[in-house]
This record gives C-alpha cells, structure tokens and sequence, in this order.
C-alpha cells in the first residue's frame, strides 16, 4: 500500500466506535481512549487539590478518567459527549461503587451543555480540544457552568505555527492562540506548562504496548490499521523529539468581577 492509499484508508477510519474499544483498551488500557493511561491523569493535576471537588469532563470517551478522578480523588464528576453510544456505555460501565459520583450526558440538540450555571468547581478536558474548531464558543459554556474562581484544565497539544490538518482533522492550535480564546471567554490566571518529555516516553511505551498486542490487533482489525496505527505513534515521538507538538498542560481560572 502506498502513503496516499494509507492516509486514505486512516481517513476512511472512523475510530469513535464501539466496536474498537478492544483497540482502545489494548494500547490504552482499560476503559481509556488517550495517551498516557493513569500516569497521564495523574500528572494533568499533580500541582493542583481537586479532591472532593464537582467536575465537568469534556469529552469524556468510554468514562476512564472520569472513573479514575471520582474514585481516586472523591470527586463528583459529570462528563459529557457528543456520541451517545459513549454515554450509554460510560453509564453501564460505571463500577457500583461511584454509581453515585458519575453521571454521562450528551450535549443538548443545539450543541449547548445542559447545565446551569455556575454549577461546577471544575472543568477539565483531557486531548480532546485538538479536534474543536470553535474553542471560544465552547469555552463561554465553560466559563459559564464554572463557580466564581472556578478551575479550567486543558491537556493538549501545541503548535509553532496555527493551523488545520486536513487528515485528522486536528485544529493547531499555538500557545497565543489558545491563551487568547481563553481571555476572550472569561478566564485569567493562565499558566502553560510542558509536558512534552512526559508524553514522549507515554508514546514510547505505547508502540511497545502495541507490538505487545499486534497478533490481537492484527487479528481482529487487520495488519493495515496495526501498521498504521504504528506509523502515526512513531510519527509523534519525530514531532515531540523536533518540537513540532508539545504536550502542554493548560489551567486557567474563571474570572472572578
């Protein structure tokens, strides 16, 4: 298969399904869909007492993280989605003991959070927000469900140069760019910090993750995808290693008048 027809096929691929969550598990771990597993949740709040707190996760997955935080640190968290085949499976998934902590919901039909406002004590987003175009939209509805001094907290990534891949499509979004979608909307107290090292060795141990289950992979999902998959994870560790993507932890706080 030649570069064209493969970055055909990885368009053609729609990852967001249910039957890929074995996929996801495999080179995730369980119940996640991003890079990093459990140490990357952990380090996305290192600095930062989010124990007991109310929390709205945007893009939520198959509910990893929000299982993990509500376990862990006693949060009440809320996620939400635009596929509703990932909240039901979030919903049926949710261990017995935190069927009190979790709730999954999709967004309303005119693509606003069905919340009220100022109902949260934080909101975060775990690499997801390289796919939202609009982010200052969507961060007014963040500021908006905050409490006064509410907490914001970004894990992505970051570009030298703003742009849109066409393949993904991923929205490259600059340090600047992105500090001034969150001024514009409300928040202040903005810190970036780098993370880079960190994801470079998660992406590391991901490709071993994966040759680890590539006989699964190849099985169910076929050699095509494995290779592919394989590719764009060696591709990340060129870019990280060539600062052309940094791996950036973002939090602001919600402007307080």
């Amino acid at each position: 298969m030649n570069v064209k027809n493969k970055k055909q096929k990885l368009h053609d691929f729609d990852p967001y399904q249910p039957n890929n969550i074995p996929l996801y598990e495999a080179i995730y771990g369980k119940n996640l869909i991003s890079l990093g597993g459990l140490a990357a949740i952990d380090n996305m709040f290192s600095d930062l007492n989010i124990r007991g707190l109310k929390a709205l996760d945007i893009g939520f997955g198959i509910g990893g993280v929000a299982f993990y935080l509500a376990e862990k640190y006693k949060m009440k968290v809320t996620g939400i989605e635009i596929h509703p085949w990932m909240v039901e499976y979030a919903r049926t998934h949710t261990p017995v003991g935190l069927l009190n902590s979790l709730e999954f919901h999709t967004y309303n039909s005119n693509g606003s959070f069905p919340y009220d406002h100022e109902t949260f004590d934080l909101v975060y987003s775990k690499g997801v927000l390289n796919h939202v175009a609009d982010k200052v939209g969507l961060f007014k509805q963040a500021n908006t469900v905050l409490k006064p001094n509410g907490l914001f907290v970004i894990a992505d990534w970051i570009f030298p140069i703003a742009a849109t891949e066409n393949l993904a499509p991923l929205v490259c979004e600059t340090k600047e760019s992105y500090e001034q979608a969150l001024l514009n909307t409300g928040f202040s107290e903005i810190s970036f910090r780098d993370d880079s090292k960190l994801f470079l060795n998660y992406a590391k141990e991901l490709l071993t993750q994966l040759s680890n289950n590539q006989t699964f992979i190849k099985q169910k999902y076929g050699e095509e995808l494995f290779l592919i998959i394989q590719k764009q994870h060696e591709d990340l560790i060129e870019k990280i290693q060539q600062h052309q993507k940094i791996a950036t932890r973002i939090v602001s706080k919600k402007t307080s008048y």
